[in-house]
């Protein structure tokens, strides 16, 4: 799967320099992840467990495309393509913060995979309908993106990352640029050849939200961003969420899926032969209303139209509440959860329910014929 980082021309060249990327919020560090004694104001919290959930969805080998915000007289340009070398990590000591002029508390390092001088303007990426015959053939992941007007690391579709390749590959006519070191050239707005190599230096720490996770759990406080970060960081670990016994070829979270800023909180594909299974999360941290139900049907309803189209072979959805063990109510709830879509192959709801046990997120799939 394929990410996009948002970076300056300042920053673009730190990056093609030391070989990474990263996301972070002014001058916050992640000391909350450390120490549960560090007092953090609860806003400032929330923010930097988004970006911990934004970044861990990376896993070695995904690919990574940087898009350079306007400045000058060019427009903003999409750059790639670039591989994750590693998974990501907690830089919290402040390496090459001077050099940015901002601090990238999470990071992942990467290496040139498909590189080429010139990026294409977000104009031709995002708002040309040039060979565009059909609305779901736009890239909606990031013109959602900048509609919302946040997050710098998002995911987009095998589909988008292939549109946005081909124009790269089209306006370089496929001349990949042949160099050990990268480096770029802010007055002509391209990438260059290096002269030396930069070995990156900073220190490496574990970014795992478990610890926050438990102590928010404990204290009863609201964690289902923290929720959603550990599920992007243990997703493959987690059977009870599986619909087949193969891996998971795509992960998401907070995928915008409509004008009025609705967005799934999780979402990942499995592939099996012609069969494309999309699993749609909702997590709660509380018992669940029955409101959930046109949230469910809201996304539902948007994959369909935006991106199951682009989806070759058979597609089956997965509707997925993710919330902790069922009450009675619950329960009853439960029962009335299937969505009705004519044409559309959706499962019944699922509902796994978790809980903290022998020191343990525990998940378990729970069985509606037994409500």
């Amino acid at each position: 799967m394929a990410h996009v980082f948002i970076v300056d021309e300042k920053t673009f060249d730190i990056h093609l320099k030391y070989l990474f990327a990263g996301t972070g919020a002014r001058e916050y560090d992640g000391d909350y992840l450390l120490d549960n004694n560090v007092l953090i104001n609860g806003n400032v919290e929330k923010t930097l467990t988004e970006m911990v959930a934004d970044i861990s969805r990376i896993r070695k080998g995904d690919k990574i495309l940087f898009y350079l915000q306007k400045y000058g007289n060019s427009d903003g340009l999409f750059f790639g393509s670039f591989i994750a070398s590693d998974t990501p990590f907690l830089a919290n000591d402040n390496y090459l913060q001077k050099e940015l002029n901002k601090k990238l508390t999470f990071r992942v390092k990467i290496n040139p995979y498909e590189v080429y001088q010139y990026g294409v303007t977000e104009r031709d990426c995002l708002d040309s309908l040039d060979g565009i015959s059909k609305p779901y053939e736009l890239c909606w992941s990031l013109i959602y993106r900048k509609l919302r007007a946040n997050r710098g690391c998002t995911m987009i579709t095998d589909y988008e990352y292939e549109f946005i390749m081909n124009k790269i590959r089209k306006k370089n006519k496929s001349q990949k640029l042949d160099a050990t070191y990268l480096a770029y050239d802010s007055k002509n707005y391209k990438i260059i050849k290096g002269n030396q190599y930069y070995n990156y230096l900073g220190e490496i720490k574990s970014i795992d939200i478990f610890n926050r996770l438990k102590y928010k759990y404990q204290k009863n406080n609201a964690y289902e961003g923290h929720l959603q970060a550990y599920l992007m960081q243990h997703l493959e670990e987690i059977e009870p969420l599986k619909v087949i016994n193969k891996d998971i070829s795509w992960i998401g979270n907070e995928m915008s899926c409509g004008i009025g800023m609705q967005s799934i909180d999780v979402i990942f594909f499995q592939k099996e032969r012609q069969v494309t299974n999309i699993v749609v999360c909702e997590l709660k941290g509380n018992q669940i209303e029955l409101t959930i139900k046109e949230q469910l049907q809201k996304y539902v309803w948007w994959l369909c139209q935006y991106v199951v189209p682009n989806i070759k072979g058979e597609v089956l959805i997965y509707p997925t509440i993710v919330a902790p063990t069922p009450n009675k109510k619950t329960k009853q709830i439960i029962k009335l959860m299937d969505l009705d879509f004519d044409n559309i192959i959706i499962s019944k709801t699922r509902y796994i329910s978790f809980e903290l046990k022998d020191d343990k997120l525990v998940f378990r799939e729970e069985n509606r014929n037994e409500f």
